[in-house]
């Protein structure tokens, strides 16, 4: 049987886990809304592009399922940096996500002990 500094020590233990937990959540929330941030403003930028340049709609319904074939280098550049932009947050979220997953099992581990 555990004496009461032996009880508090493992309560004040379990505690910081739950705290660690909270902000790994915290991160993978906060990652996922930039992903889907990301992903929308590429789709509406992509879609919108032929839209946002000088070109007619002939011109642009012409070139069928290329939307930055005559644009404005600007257009390569918005997609770039918005493409980058998920990459990012994409990779944040996963490494996130991995660092959860293994706190919980390592915590898991030790409750069987």
């Amino acid at each position: 049987m555990r004496n009461t500094n032996e009880q508090l020590q493992e309560i004040m233990r379990r505690a910081e886990g739950v705290k660690e937990n909270r902000l790994i959540r915290k991160k993978i929330y906060a990652s996922a809304f930039a992903t889907a941030i990301c992903a929308i403003l590429l789709t509406a930028t992509a879609f919108y592009l032929p839209h946002l340049t000088s070109e007619s709609k002939d011109q642009v319904m012409q070139r069928y399922g290329s939307l930055l074939l005559g644009a404005s280098y600007i257009g390569y550049v918005i997609v770039g940096i918005l493409a980058f932009a998920l990459g990012i947050c994409a990779t944040l979220l996963c490494i996130f996500w991995k660092d959860l997953r293994n706190k919980e099992l390592k915590q898991k581990e030790q409750s069987q002990r």
